[in-house]
């Protein structure tokens, strides 16, 4: 059984629903997070990813995984036998939220006009 809570009478009849329950049940609760839109992800496909695909030679899957490395990955310590080694960790794009995802796209359309010369569509110009 899934609830999503939006409101006090959402939580009320979730409330309801665990008074008729009998024992033995494990209940998980955790905080909606609007993952990127079809729209987001038709845009970065096309619009970033295809582009820059483009313009390097690489492979669309190619140019994905290049982006999450520059752009979505992050350093950390870890030891190991008493040994501080550093590891380089990938955050998958497919879980970043709305806000998340547009930080992440915005942060290559920067790069790649910087950095190679090429000026990335915006969403808003994307049909």
């Amino acid at each position: 059984m899934k609830f999503v809570i939006k409101d006090n009478r959402d939580k009320q009849s979730l409330i309801n629903y665990l008074k008729e329950l009998e024992n033995d049940y494990i209940v998980s609760v955790k905080k909606q997070r609007n993952t990127r839109s079809n729209m987001q992800n038709n845009y970065y496909w096309k619009c970033i990813v295809q582009e820059l695909s483009d313009f390097t030679g690489f492979f669309p899957d190619e140019m994905h995984d290049i982006l999450k490395v520059k752009f979505s990955s992050e350093w950390q310590t870890i030891e190991v036998e008493d040994i501080c080694v550093g590891v380089q960790t990938l955050n998958s794009t497919a879980r970043k939220n709305t806000a998340e995802f547009e930080l992440y796209v915005e942060q290559i359309r920067i790069w790649a006009l910087s950095e190679l010369g090429i000026r990335l569509m915006l969403p808003n110009e994307y049909e």
